[in-house]
């Protein structure tokens, strides 16, 4: 094995039964890490666990590990460098948390609320000024901004483009701006509930599941929340909610065919075979080839 004996031990340690790794200590970075601390600790562990770093290697039983946690690394990066789905992972996971991450979340609470009263004095004491200096004054939150957006602090970055956007409503590029990270941050909310409802449903808590995926398709119309749903309720024996999910994930997406076949099954069930061929048939005529739904046609 050309893999070194430390990252062995590493990989082994991270799989041993009942292991549970927040994306902090996954990342090596403190609950209250910066973020720019979160992207140094990032680049280093990813560079480090990359599965092209060992191309060529013998690595024997370590390579789809190093795949597996590679991505896990990147899914926790995308978590903590998001300051929405960052706050979100905090609330849903703080018990997990090890007592100095509980500790150190408590700190960047304190710290952060004290950040925000102050920058909300501040803000208080620039829309008083007069004449030119409300201009500079909302050139120099918009610079603010944008250090906070590049940051990852998009919820502060949010608030001083509002506070730019009174002193000076006629500027072009702090209402774009502004309304670029309103998507953002839409986004990312969305992103945010659908990842919880991945990990309830890999935990088989269909009901939650299905609660957070409908949490996630609110933020955002997407098929995957949707289908997310659909499945979780067809696990959870609930096959005319399934059916209603699946439903949704063809009206957003009508040429998703594994939701088209979710629909199919679910109206099968609920003894709607009329609804469940016109769904297999569409089906068949864009993959004739498919086997399950042929199956399931035969059977009706």
């Amino acid at each position: 094995i050309d893999l070194p004996a430390d990252m062995q031990a590493e990989l082994r340690a991270l799989e041993a039964p009942g292991a549970r790794v927040s994306h902090y200590e996954l990342l090596g970075v403190p609950a209250d890490a910066d973020g720019a601390a979160v992207r140094r600790a990032y680049f280093e562990r990813s560079k480090r666990l990359h599965p092209d770093a060992w191309y060529g290697k013998e690595l024997g039983e370590f390579r789809p590990l190093l795949s597996k946690w590679f991505q896990k690394i990147a899914a926790a990066y995308q978590t903590l460098s998001d300051e929405e789905s960052r706050a979100a992972y905090d609330q849903a996971h703080r018990a997990d948390l090890s007592s100095s991450d509980r500790a150190a979340l408590e700190r960047r609470a304190l710290t952060r609320a004290e950040e925000d009263r102050r920058e909300r004095e501040r803000r208080e004491r620039l829309l008083r000024s007069k004449g030119f200096a409300r201009l500079g004054a909302a050139r120099k939150m918009y610079e603010d901004a944008l250090a906070l957006a590049a940051n990852g602090e998009r919820a502060q970055a949010i608030s001083a483009l509002k506070t730019a956007r009174e002193l000076d409503p006629n500027r072009k590029e702090i209402t774009g701006k502004l309304a670029e990270l309103e998507r953002e941050q839409s986004k990312a909310r969305a992103q945010s509930a659908l990842m919880a409802a991945h990990e309830k449903e890999e935990t088989s808590q269909w009901a939650q599941a299905v609660a957070a995926y409908a949490a996630a398709f609110q933020l955002e119309k997407s098929s995957s929340a949707a289908m997310g749903a659909a499945r979780c309720a067809f696990a959870n024996n609930e096959p005319q909610v399934a059916s209603g999910w699946a439903s949704r994930a063809v009206e957003v997406n009508p040429a998703d065919l594994t939701a088209r076949f979710m629909l199919a099954r679910c109206f099968a069930l609920l003894n709607m075979k009329a609804r469940a061929r016109t769904e297999l048939a569409a089906i068949l005529d864009k993959n004739p080839g498919d086997k399950e739904a042929k199956a399931l046609l035969k059977s009706l």
